[in-house]
């Protein structure tokens, strides 16, 4: 059984190719000069995959390596500035849309096709993720490949497509594993759609698969000799802190959070057209579309129903999603929606630019510090400055700190010092990628500048024979925010560093 595209209603020139290659271009640059100007640190995680960067491996305790090997790449081109660490997520938004022209034009037109592209670009999500480093930058770009390549694949068998398939989805599954929903979307698609099922029953299919699974298996190799680290701490991820409890606003809140990332139209479109699936205004190529979004989309609202969850972990949904409802809105002629989704994504895009170059000044007094929308993001660079000048002024020889998030931003700020920073144990197992390369031992040279929230100096005198304290160290994460760590030198260690347990004496 063939996939025919779908027809125009109304003939109409379509707009071209290299328009679309333009304007996404015009954006990319756009967002290029952004991260120049930005004023916003290194998030802790980007700081951490930053960090991983410098020891690459084929696994990392809580992620796959790809995104670590990704940012190693564009540092050597152009350093390893906050801009330069960033610097593949735009160039890969760039290429997760020309992917998505092609999708959509396989299915439907060219209307289709350069619109898709363009709200792609557009939506609020990629706007705000296209000026940070997250794994779900890369994880799109390869779910946009192999969804570009499954749907060749529908129209027969081609060993070219299925050698791309195989690619994007090792690759995908290096970047992040939610790449796995990929395959849960074959599944469902074969369950309607003959030639979906088609494709799981030829040889070449089974082939991609196959070399998926080799593409991996150098990380599957890294997890088993190292106790299924990242599989673990996966499992801990989903439990979450407190365990898993029924709450139906967990699964609410995400659900809202949707309207956010992908934009208030685009994805209450998306749900009116799930709601009427079997319906003949949904067509079979936006059927096919909807089911690659199902998957992410209900794995984390079902997870959402026992704990909290983020509003990004769906991401891989976006690519289908978006093409889907494009379609319905050009079918329908639904051009004020499209209209207004394009001002919306316009909007964003241009006050987050703005924002993020005026970051420490970007607040609402009467809020306090709970109106510092950046607060999460900025101190950092502060941070490391503070701790570079402690450990001159005390001449300590190694830098400790028992939290992951300073670590990384330290690590990072502070890594064209001779000083390691090193992680102080937090529990028996490693609770962080620095707990398994970065540990404190009794080793470590001395004295030990150490950083913590907690201010209490009895915890540290179990295990140093001297601890000075250096005092408080506050640095600006806003016009109302701030901050707040102690410093203490600490050198006489009393045997193997053991964990501090709670903030208590």
């Amino acid at each position: 059984m063939t996939l025919a595209p779908s027809v125009d209603a109304r003939p109409a020139a379509a707009p071209s190719l290299a328009l679309a290659v333009a304007l996404i271009a015009a954006l990319t640059i756009l967002r290029y000069v952004g991260l120049h100007y930005s004023a916003v640190d290194l998030f802790f995680d980007e700081s951490q995959y930053w960090a991983w960067s410098r020891e690459l491996a084929f696994g990392y305790f809580s992620k796959p390596p790809l995104l670590a090997w990704i940012i190693a790449a564009s540092s050597a081109i152009c350093g390893d500035g906050e801009a330069c660490a960033r610097a593949a997520s735009p160039v890969l938004y760039f290429g997760t849309s020309l992917a998505i022209y092609a999708i959509a034009h396989e299915l439907y037109n060219a209307r289709t096709a350069f619109w898709s592209a363009i709200v792609f670009a557009l939506l609020p999500g990629v706007a705000f993720s296209s000026r940070i480093i997250s794994t779900d930058v890369p994880l799109l770009f390869f779910w946009a490949l192999a969804l570009l390549a499954y749907v060749k694949l529908l129209r027969g068998a081609d060993w070219r497509w299925a050698i791309l398939l195989g690619v994007a989805l090792g690759l995908g599954m290096l970047a992040k594993y939610a790449m796995a929903y990929f395959l849960a979307g074959m599944i469902i698609a074969a369950l309607f759609d003959r030639a979906a099922r088609a494709v799981l029953a030829r040889p070449q299919t089974w082939v991609a698969i196959a070399l998926a699974v080799l593409i991996l298996s150098p990380n599957i190799a890294w997890n088993m000799s190292n106790g299924f680290v990242t599989l673990k701490h996966t499992g801990d991820n989903i439990q979450g802190n407190s365990g898993l409890r029924l709450t139906v606003v967990g699964a609410l809140e995400f659900l809202a959070s949707q309207f956010g990332v992908v934009g208030p139209l685009v994805f209450g479109t998306f749900l009116v057209a799930l709601a009427r699936f079997g319906r003949s205004e949904v067509s079979r190529e936006d059927r096919l579309m909807i089911v690659f979004a199902i998957p992410p989309l209900a794995a984390v609202t079902a997870l959402g129903l026992f704990r909290g969850v983020n509003a990004n972990w769906a991401a891989a949904a976006f690519v289908s999603l978006t093409v889907a409802v494009v379609a319905i809105w050009i079918r329908q002629e639904r051009s004020r929606l499209l209209a207004a989704t394009l001002a919306i994504g316009v909007v964003a895009q241009a006050a987050l630019l703005a924002g993020d170059v005026v970051a420490y000044q970007a607040g609402v007094a009467s809020l306090g510090e709970k109106g510092d929308v950046y607060r999460r993001t900025l101190g950092w660079r502060g941070l490391g400055e503070a701790v570079r000048q402690k450990a001159g002024e005390a001449g300590a020889q190694s830098i400790a700190a028992d939290g992951r998030h300073e670590l990384a931003s330290l690590i990072y700020y502070l890594h064209d010092m001779r000083q390691p920073v090193l992680s102080w144990p937090v529990g028996r197992g490693p609770d962080n990628q620095f707990d398994m390369t970065h540990a404190l031992t009794a080793a470590a040279s001395e004295p030990i500048l150490f950083i913590s929230a907690c201010p209490l100096e009895g915890r540290l005198a179990r295990q140093y024979r001297e601890v000075r304290p250096l005092g408080e160290i506050s640095v600006p994460s806003g016009p109302h925010s701030s901050r707040h760590y102690r410093a203490f030198l600490l050198s006489g260690v009393r045997g193997p560093v053991a964990p501090l347990g709670g903030c208590t004496n």
